[in-house]
């Protein structure tokens, strides 16, 4: 079943004490996934090519992939933590600004704004994991969901992340 998944995201380095987000925070985050999508990249095969000859096509297989990463987009609920705290949009508001800070232009290295690693495990019925996928030096390159204010709305607000990852490791 699609729905039994869990997705265990690691803090970026970078993340600064002062904004006062832990490791604890990160764990939480687990109980906010909605929904996650991206993940047939991880299936991607090379794409057929055409060569003509004398009128009659040829296909074959391109060497190359047109890309060998995954983007990967993660829904979360926006939860409210002790009436104000609006802890999963801070953790991924503070998580951008490592990449660059559109208040003050400052950049980070990669060994700071990348999380090492995140989890992405798929399971039966009765909890056994069948498929994992561990992503490595994913980078946040997007935050959305939060653009559109309606008074009829009548849904839970959510905010929709998205990951790059340039290697993963199946487990």
């Amino acid at each position: 079943h699609g729905s039994i998944f869990e997705v265990v995201i690691s803090k970026p380095a970078g993340i600064p004490k002062e904004t006062g987000i832990t490791a604890e925070d990160f764990t939480l985050l687990t109980e906010q996934v909605i929904s996650v999508s991206g993940l047939d990249a991880l299936q991607k095969t090379s794409a057929a090519g055409e060569q003509k000859f004398f009128g009659a096509s040829a296909s074959y297989l391109n060497p190359t992939l047109d890309n060998t990463y995954a983007e990967i987009t993660i829904e979360f609920n926006l939860n409210i933590r002790n009436a104000t705290d609006a802890y999963v949009f801070r953790i991924f508001k503070e998580w951008s600004k490592l990449g660059y800070d559109i208040t003050t232009g400052a950049r980070s290295l990669m060994k700071d704004y990348v999380s090492d690693n995140i989890v992405i495990s798929e399971a039966n019925r009765d909890g056994t994991i069948w498929r994992s996928y561990v992503f490595k030096h994913v980078m946040l390159t997007e935050v959305s969901g939060l653009g559109d204010l309606d008074y009829s709305a009548t849904d839970a607000v959510s905010l929709k992340v998205k990951f790059r990852a340039d290697w993963w490791e199946e487990e």
